[in-house]
């Protein structure tokens, strides 16, 4: 259904735009009717139209001021007068269609089959905007789950600086608590957290790029972290790393 706002400020002219909608466009829905451009603002905040029949010659104030009250407008608009000397004007404003008064039914069943096409295309790209932009946020969740003996505890991942390897066992260290020792390895954690901006440096040390602070070249070089610890980076995982890190620090020896 077409949301559907009608902007008039003379009654009968409304009225009998509403009667011929709604026996002949069974797909739209009347959702507000406004009288001026200041309700008509208040009506579009509101309900969020798909389409706006528009008068044009209206008392103190024309429609087009509308498009001056609203910077970026959402909707399909026809513009509705007795006046053609406008109708020039209402195409530089890219109006999707311009009828006049008396209402011709043929007319506005071809305008009301012109909008519905043109908002459908409109909501096409905007699902294929937000699908694009889905695609680019992680599909893990803001906090992890870690075992312990008596449940879960649910982490911020922000908050973990760095995950070391115990064995089968993993010992994650945090901001602003104490340590945690896990029974899973690093390599798992290193899959669910890589989505994150974690980085193998070594085979003991996964670390949380957010929270490196600085670079030592080295064989493979030394990172110093937010808690001021220091990790050593292997040879092997020294380019991934810095290709990771871009911007990082590095102090010349």
């Amino acid at each position: 259904m077409l949301k559907t706002l009608l902007v008039d400020d003379e009654q009968d002219s409304r009225d009998a735009l509403r009667h011929f909608l709604t026996r002949y466009c069974p797909g739209v829905q009347i959702v507000a009717e406004a009288a001026s451009v200041a309700t008509a603002v208040t009506a579009i905040n509101l309900y969020h139209p798909d389409l706006v029949f528009l008068d044009i010659n209206m008392p103190h104030e024309n429609g087009f001021v509308l498009f001056e009250r609203i910077s970026r407008p959402e909707f399909q608009t026809i513009f509705v007068t007795a006046y053609d000397e406008y109708a020039l004007q209402a195409i530089k404003q890219q109006a999707l269609d311009y009828i006049l008064k008396p209402l011709n039914i043929t007319e506005l069943m071809l305008a009301v089959g012109r909008a519905q096409q043109a908002v459908e295309q409109q909501q096409v790209a905007r699902r294929f905007d937000e699908l694009l932009a889905a695609r680019q946020l992680p599909a893990t969740p803001v906090k992890i789950e870690l075992p312990t003996n008596n449940g879960f505890v649910y982490m911020p991942v922000t908050d973990i600086i760095r995950c070391e390897a115990e064995g089968s066992y993993t010992l994650f260290h945090f901001t602003g608590r104490k340590p945690m020792i896990v029974c899973k390895t690093l390599g798992a954690y290193e899959t669910i957290l890589k989505e994150y901006g974690f980085v193998r440096v070594h085979h003991r040390h996964l670390v949380n790029l957010s929270h490196v602070e600085q670079y030592q070249r080295g064989r493979g070089g030394i990172i110093l972290m937010s808690d001021k610890k220091e990790v050593l980076v292997s040879q092997r995982k020294k380019d991934d790393f810095l290709r990771s890190m871009k911007g990082g620090i590095i102090i010349e020896k």
